[in-house]
């Protein structure tokens, strides 16, 4: 079904099958305008259905970010403030980044002839930690931007993914083996590639108790939206999950506090979502979900 208008947009989303709603959802998700906020707000507000609700929002949020992008906020509500922290986050990296990266290079040089066994020294370790940081933000950046999109085997995706990262942990893979998702690749391996990761620190950390399972990858699709889950019997949370994806919130020393950062907003610019929690005591259950 295609639509070519905002009010054939609406008049569908009075429909009674949730599959129509959805392709209603979706138009106002793909083609932002303010005009029409006050119905997406209403229609959000009666939706039942889920996945439908989730592509409301998306709408709304993009709404309010092409009105942001136009306009000074002068506004205190809590989405605009959501979306102005977005782009701000996108200019401030990015002017960081391109003032100061060539710096720390300069630095990084001038310190290794200045200093005496350079390698073993602190300032050597406090210069790498520098050039972590810039890094995450570099990452943090490139979450905020889709760069294309393009259709993949997802079990041979993520056997790539692994192979190149030599992870110290055995993982299983188990999914339907000929998949074809679409996504922006970058941006998906971002948000992968963080929760990979942080299920292997948890479950190595974990091996100093108990014996954990290995961590499984599991991924499918639903009729609307392709996920990829990552299950781990580490150590668990250890915080809330909104707390966890604030930038600087990390239970590991010597960490940033970006990694679910990137990923949430990684996903956000897939049209997507990122899903966290621990089912029990112990493990936890990093999902990504993203619309078709």
């Amino acid at each position: 079904m295609t639509l070519e208008s905002f009010e054939q947009a609406l008049e569908l989303s009075k429909s009674d099958s949730s599959h129509e709603r959805l392709v209603a959802a979706r138009y106002f998700m793909m083609n932002a305008s303010a005009e029409y906020e006050a119905e997406l707000t209403s229609w959000l507000g009666r939706e039942t259905v889920g996945w439908v609700k989730n592509a409301i929002e998306i709408a709304l949020t993009k709404n309010t970010q092409k009105q942001a992008e136009l306009e000074p906020p002068d506004t205190t509500d809590v989405e605009n403030k959501s979306v102005s922290y977005t782009l701000a986050l996108r200019e401030v990296a990015s002017i960081m980044l391109h003032e100061l990266e060539p710096r720390i290079g300069i630095l990084a040089v001038k310190l290794r002839e200045d200093i005496l066994n350079y390698d073993e020294s602190a300032s050597r370790r406090q210069m790498d930690h520098l050039k972590d940081f810039f890094q995450a933000l570099s990452f943090l950046r490139l979450a905020t931007e889709v760069t294309g999109s393009d259709s993949f085997t997802c079990s041979d995706w993520i056997n790539s993914l692994i192979e190149g990262h030599s992870f110290e942990q055995k993982i299983r893979l188990s999914g339907p083996q000929g998949l074809i998702v679409r996504a922006d690749q970058g941006l998906l391996k971002l948000a992968l590639s963080n929760g990979i990761k942080n299920a292997v620190e948890s479950t190595i950390s974990a091996t100093q108790i108990r014996s954990p399972e290995d961590i499984i990858i599991n991924w499918g699709e639903t009729n609307v939206d392709y996920w990829i889950a990552v299950i781990d019997d580490g150590l668990g949370l250890g915080k809330p999950t909104e707390k966890l994806i604030r930038i600087g919130a990390t239970t590991k020393v010597g960490h940033f506090g970006m990694g679910l950062t990137i990923v949430q907003q990684a996903m956000q610019s897939l049209n997507g979502k990122l899903s966290l929690f621990s089912p029990n005591s112990t493990g936890a259950v990093f999902e990504l979900r993203w619309y078709k």
